[in-house]
C-alpha cells in the first residue's frame, strides 16, 4: 500500500517560501494506515500553506548518507542540508528521542483515529494518502497484472475474522446468483499467518460443492507471502478502484475509509467499531445482514475523504498560532523571541 516518494532536493527545500512540512516515520512500516495518514495530511498541509513537503524513512537517510549508519546522525545531516521543519508529523517515540531537537512550530504525533476524534469528533473514518489520480493509476496496474480476471469483482479486504464458516457460506451463496464472478481476497500486514489460506480454501471447497467452481474464480494476494519479495506487486489500491463490491473482513479503520474515498459503499464483517454514523448515512452495511442467495449490490456514493477535513483543521490552528514564525525568516524571529513549540497534537 506504499506509494514511494523520494525526498525533495536541498535546492527545492531552500528556495520555497512557505512552511516546511515533514513526515518522518523512521523505521516504521510505510504500509501502515498511520503512515499513510501522516503522508496524506502532510501533503495537503504543504499544498494549502504553499509550503514544502518532505517525506522521510530511515531507508531514505541510509541511501542519502551511506557513511552514517546511525539514523539520528543522518537526520541531523538532512536537516542541515534541507532546513528544519515548521510542521512535523511523526510517531511519539521518535519525538521523545531523536526528534526533540527539531522543535517544530506544530508537532502532530497522534495516531490516525486520535486525530479524527480530536479534530472531527468522530473516529469512524481516518486519513490516508489516496487521491483519484492514485486510484486511477493503480487501477490500471491492477488490470495489467490480472489480465484474465472475471468481472464483477468482489474484494475481500482481510484483517482477521472468527466465523470463517458462516462468512464463506454466505459469500458463495451470493456469488451463485451471478453468472461469472471473482472473489479477490487481499490480506494485510495484520492478518494472521494462515488465515488467508484457510478462507481461500473454504471458499474453493464450497464453490465445488455448489457446482459453481467453473464460473466463480477465487483469487487473491497474501501479504505475508509477498512481504519480503523485492518489487512484489501489491494489488490493494488497484483492487479498491477496480472492485464492484467491497467487504472489509475484520477491524480496520483504514480499510473502511479508503474505499469510501473511492466512492464505494463498504460491507463490513465482524467490525471492531459500531460505525453507527456511517450506517445512518448508508456508507457501510453489515454483511451478516445481507440476504443470502441474492446478487451483490453496491450503489456508488459521493466520495468521502476526511484527510481534507483534518488538514483544514490543522491549517486553521497553524494560521492562528504559528504562521508568523513559519519559513526561513520565521526561524530568525523564533530565535529572537525564544519561541519553541506553538502547537502539539
Amino acid at each position: 500500500m506504499q506509494l514511494e516518494q523520494s525526498p525533495p532536493s536541498a535546492s527545492s527545500a531552500k528556495s520555497a517560501r512557505g512552511p516546511m512540512v515533514m513526515v518522518y516515520i523512521g523505521d516504521d512500516d510505510p504500509t501502515r494506515g498511520d503512515s499513510h495518514g501522516f503522508k496524506g495530511i502532510g501533503q495537503r498541509l504543504a499544498q494549502k500553506l504553499n509550503g514544502r513537503f518532505h517525506y522521510l524513512e530511515d531507508k531514505h537517510l541510509a541511501q542519502m548518507y551511506p557513511g552514517t549508519p546511525d539514523p539520528s546522525d543522518s537526520l541531523k545531516l538532512y536537516l542541515r542540508d534541507h532546513g528544519k521543519p515548521d510542521i512535523l508529523l511523526s510517531r511519539a517515540a521518535y519525538y521523545n528521542g531523536m526528534m526533540t531537537s527539531i522543535s517544530p512550530l506544530m508537532m502532530v504525533r497522534d495516531i490516525n483515529e486520535g486525530l479524527s476524534s480530536n479534530l472531527l469528533g468522530d473516529e469512524s473514518l481516518v486519513s490516508h494518502h489516496l487521491t483519484p489520480e492514485i486510484f486511477d493509476e493503480h487501477g490500471k496496474k491492477f488490470r495489467e497484472q490480472y489480465k484474465d480476471i472475471k468481472s464483477p469483482i468482489i474484494a475481500v479486504m482481510l484483517v482477521n475474522i472468527n466465523d470463517i464458516e458462516n462468512f464463506a457460506q454466505k459469500m458463495v451463496s451470493k456469488c451463485a446468483a451471478h453468472d461469472d464472478m471473482t472473489v479477490f481476497i487481499c490480506s494485510s500486514r495484520r492478518t494472521w499467518h494462515d488465515h488467508y489460506d484457510k478462507i481461500k480454501k473454504r471458499l474453493e471447497e464450497l464453490a465445488q460443492e455448489k457446482g459453481i467452481a467453473e464460473r466463480l474464480k477465487i483469487d487473491g494476494y497474501s501479504f505475508q507471502e509477498n512481504a519480503n519479495k523485492e518489487n512484489a506487486f501489491n494489488p490493494y489500491i488497484g483492487l479498491i478502484n477496480e472492485a464492484d463490491h467491497i467487504i472489509v473482513a475484520g477491524e480496520s479503520l483504514s480499510m473502511v475509509s479508503e474505499p469510501l474515498a473511492a466512492g464505494k459503499r463498504v460491507m463490513i464483517f465482524e467490525p471492531g467499531h459500531s460505525y453507527s454514523n456511517l450506517r445512518e448515512k448508508g456508507l457501510v452495511t453489515d454483511f451478516k445482514n445481507c440476504a443470502a442467495d441474492t446478487r451483490f449490490e453496491t450503489p456508488r456514493i459521493e466520495p468521502v475523504n476526511v484527510t481534507e477535513d483534518i488538514a483544514n483543521r490543522l491549517v486553521d490552528k497553524f494560521n492562528k498560532t504559528a504562521k508568523k514564525y513559519a519559513g526561513p525568516a520565521g526561524w530568525v524571529m523564533r530565535a529572537a523571541s525564544k519561541v519553541k513549540n506553538a502547537l502539539g497534537l
